[in-house]
């Protein structure tokens, strides 16, 4: 295993990210040598229970965090976070809960436990309304999860498929979920505060994090139109948008729990004055070392050469 892969595991999976921690690294190679760190970290993540979302420049318009979150949103599993709530719910009151095929049955558990109907409603409502008033997550994200947790109970209205929707950026008519009391879209004015609540809700009902990675080669290639392969190219104000969402994704990562973000970066981003880092300094600044030796690599640096680590690894 790559010396990097050894030090994310130790340092960060098993350690900073476990306990809650949130970071962007980046790494600059080839797409070849990226490859080879990228398999293997998605095996890493999953032996640790972390969530893997994979991004790429290529199918995601990257210089939209609404589009970025869009991507996230649909490669989490929404009910499985709010089975989780609910039943933790139940339990906290020392009742033995079984599920049925149709979630959550209140009169069975009522029967099973030998109370009152009535009583398990009341808990149920309270622990609903504990979620409501969680303002570790934004308004929205928590009007949102209220549907899902309402959809694992049996018998219980909700919304719950027309906001997996929403979540997703799919909805078409927004009328859809104005029963869920949410009357916007998510954009780029509250998506950074729906992925901060997200990461939040992983971890309030179980799961370590996330593990992300993001792939910017498409946005530092150009070409002739005529030569151009599928996916999205990126013009140099939408490359500038990139470079600064990059940016606000490391200076919010503080606010992202159990968050490791790895940015795959190919060689031209570091040598390219028109579309590598150095057209936006503000990005550059927060991820170049000050100083640093050309025959040792500091892994733990925001930035890793790839090229570099083979020099690591025959030390």
């Amino acid at each position: 295993m790559s010396p990097w892969l050894d030090l994310v595991e130790r340092e960060y999976l098993s350690d900073f990210t476990l306990a809650g921690g949130g970071c962007v690294r980046f790494l600059c190679g080839s797409p070849q040598e990226a490859a080879t760190i990228s398999a293997p970290l998605d095996e890493l993540a999953e032996s640790h229970g972390y969530i893997r979302v994979d991004l790429d420049a290529e199918r995601t318009k990257l210089q939209r965090i609404d589009a970025v979150f869009f991507e996230v949103a649909r490669q989490i599993d929404w009910a499985k976070l709010a089975h989780a709530y609910v039943g933790e719910g139940f339990r906290s009151q020392g009742w033995l809960v079984e599920p049925t095929v149709f979630g959550f049955d209140v009169h069975q558990i009522a029967m099973d436990n030998q109370v009152d109907e009535l009583e398990v409603r009341a808990a149920l409502k309270a622990w609903l309304i504990a979620l409501y008033d969680d303002f570790a997550m934004s308004h929205e994200f928590r009007l949102a999860m209220l549907q899902f947790c309402r959809a694992q109970v049996a018998g219980l209205d909700n919304c719950a498929p027309a906001v997996s929707q929403w979540l997703s950026g799919e909805l078409r008519r927004l009328s859809e979920v104005k029963s869920a009391k949410v009357y916007q879209k998510v954009g780029r004015h509250n998506a950074r505060l729906m992925l901060q609540s997200l990461t939040y809700w992983l971890r309030r009902n179980g799961q370590p994090g996330l593990v992300v990675t993001l792939d910017i080669t498409r946005c530092v290639e150009v070409g002739k139109r005529a030569e151009r392969k599928a996916g999205f190219y990126y013009s140099a104000a939408a490359l500038t948008e990139v470079y600064e969402m990059l940016r606000q994704l490391i200076d919010s990562s503080s606010d992202m729990l159990g968050t490791f973000i790895v940015v795959f970066a190919p060689p031209a981003f570091l040598v390219d004055e028109k579309r590598g880092v150095d057209r936006y300094q503000a990005l550059k600044m927060r991820i170049f070392d000050d100083a640093r030796n050309r025959g040792t690599q500091n892994l733990l640096a925001p930035m890793v050469r790839l090229g570099e680590l083979r020099l690591v690894e025959a030390a």
